[in-house]
């Protein structure tokens, strides 16, 4: 198997590269997150203290966040929330900011309502449309400032509440439920804060946090996740849940079909994968555990929209027969293009499910308190 390497900056902050240029480059990136955490420090204060606003919407609003840049299961658990709380009679709408979006509006953009779908991932980013096609008739809206996004989706449905995805950092807008996502893979990003490392906040953050939920349990060993759930543990606060969850894969979409095939049909073949990801290496593991032998796989930047580059390497690798297997994310972003090729046509996204499995009874209860939260409102 031919592996694409991570990009150069991310080996250097990982150790994996050593020498002069290597040490000066960690050293000028631990100074430079000090000058981060001075930053996060005084803007928290300013909104303690009340110099900047936070602003309140008219229903009760459930933020999905995390400490670390990168995927941690975020948008998988939004879906998660939606679906579980439509199930209780509820109408939840999403909001986003939209990472990485190619074209940025000052408006809020209506990603989905129950007319359909108005936007693309070029409006929206790949997260928002990954939702719009997972939870159809869901309100969706997009913008940097989600406040004026939620009063926006008011204008467009009816709304019980409201679930911010990417959002602890966002103490513009105040939340009734904080759930951060750790993904025990990599959970504190390297120990240091961005840029000499991946966390957005030191992880004594989480005590803001009324649920913690671990994701991609199924990858590490029982040793390394039982530590993990003590340092956990020591940082929770007092009546805040400690969840876990597995992203388990449930069928493949054909990009050209839109059919929903069986995942034994990747079983014992060879496969290509092409992935712009936070975290491509669970994408891969997800497949090894498949049965797929990975021959080539391609990671571009998380949230890359140059389907070009990736479709070019597709085709150069790209053998009749062989299998080439996307996320659902990727899809998002790359699927419209190349469709005159002849990989094409065996291109598929990983469809995969967010399962709670252990805290099950914590997890009823915190959409007990949501429920109780819409109703009261």
């Amino acid at each position: 198997m031919k592996e694409m390497t991570p990009p150069w900056w991310e080996q250097i902050l990982r150790g994996e590269r050593q020498g002069f240029w290597a040490d000066s480059f960690r050293s000028l990136a631990r100074l430079s997150s000090l000058g981060y955490a001075a930053g996060m420090r005084g803007r928290e204060m300013a909104y303690g203290q009340g110099w900047l606003k936070t602003h309140r919407l008219a229903r009760p609003t459930i933020c999905v966040g995390n400490i670390t840049a990168g995927g941690t299961g975020k948008t998988p658990l939004v879906m998660k929330l939606a679906r579980d709380l439509q199930a209780r009679g509820l109408k939840p709408a999403i909001l986003l900011r939209g990472y990485k979006r190619v074209r940025h509006t000052p408006a809020p953009v209506l990603v989905q309502d129950a007319a359909g779908i108005h936007a693309t991932a070029e409006d929206a980013g790949d997260e928002a449309m990954e939702l719009a096609l997972r939870l159809p008739g869901v309100l969706i809206g997009v913008g940097a400032n989600r406040y004026a996004v939620g009063k926006f989706l008011l204008k467009h449905g009816d709304i019980d509440c409201f679930l911010m995805d990417d959002g602890f950092q966002h103490h513009a807008l105040a939340r009734d439920i904080n759930i951060v996502t750790l993904d025990v893979t990599d959970p504190w990003g390297g120990g240091q804060l961005l840029p000499a490392g991946l966390l957005r906040e030191r992880p004594d953050a989480l005590r803001r946090a009324d649920a913690i939920v671990l994701t991609r349990t199924a990858l590490v060993g029982p040793d390394r996740l039982n530590m993990l759930r003590i340092q956990v543990s020591q940082k929770l606060a007092k009546g805040s849940y400690l969840l876990e969850s597995v992203h388990e894969p449930e069928a493949l979409r054909s990009l050209a079909t839109q059919e929903l095939l069986p995942l034994k049909m990747i079983d014992g073949k060879a496969i290509l994968v092409a992935s712009g990801i936070g975290n491509p290496r669970a994408f891969v593991a997800t497949l090894h555990h498949l049965g797929a032998q990975v021959e080539h796989q391609y990671f571009a930047a998380d949230h890359s929209h140059d389907a070009v580059a990736a479709w070019r390497w597709i085709e150069r690798h790209w053998q009749p027969g062989m299998p080439v297997l996307m996320t659902e994310k990727d899809a998002m972003r790359w699927g419209r293009q190349r469709r005159s090729s002849k990989a094409f046509a065996q291109t598929y996204a990983l469809r995969m499910n967010f399962i709670v499995n252990r805290g099950v009874e914590q997890w009823e209860k915190l959409m007990d308190v949501v429920q109780t939260l819409c109703h009261d409102r």
